[in-house]
């Protein structure tokens, strides 16, 4: 019996494609989610390597043999807000599988991410998923933020 396919969700978040890593940048309104895809990607870029943004602000994800493939809302693909300036055509890329969840977190309070994270933080759940990896980052630091995810990436890749 054929499987039948599992319809694609929205995910309110941006998405890139940093070589053949999709990685999804979750976190609240103005925590500089769409700042750090696009310095992402121009990070990825400088380095040699391919990378497109996929998807600004909202996303659709669908599940498929145990992984999450992300692409654009087809209402706003190939358009990204640049803050300040407003919403711009962007080349972007139709699809990536997810490979890391980011997620953008205020700092205060205690509410920041952790120095060093214990090991449960460093991966989860994504809609019925499991083990993803995950880093928790502070919000508004998008070149710091850069800098992290292009370490944990290569580090990754190395292993």
């Amino acid at each position: 019996m054929p499987r039948i396919a599992e319809p694609a969700f929205r995910v309110n978040a941006n998405a890139v494609a940093l070589g053949e890593r999709g990685v999804l940048i979750r976190g609240r309104s103005g925590a500089g989610k769409s700042s750090l895809a696009l310095a992402l990607v121009e990070a990825w870029r400088r380095q040699g390597d391919f990378a497109r943004l996929v998807g600004d602000d909202c996303v659709m994800a669908h599940l498929s043999g145990g992984r999450a493939v992300l692409g654009p809302h087809r209402a706003i693909a190939g358009l990204a807000e640049w803050r300040g300036i407003g919403i711009l055509p962007q080349d972007f890329e139709p699809g990536a599988v997810l490979a890391l969840i980011v997620d953008l977190e205020a700092d205060g309070a205690g509410d920041g991410p952790r120095r060093l994270p214990e090991e449960a933080e460093m991966s989860c759940g994504f809609h019925g998923l499991s083990d993803i990896p995950r880093l928790r980052l502070p919000a508004r630091e998008t070149e710091r933020s850069v800098a992290a995810i292009m370490a944990f990436l290569h580090k990754v890749s190395t292993k």
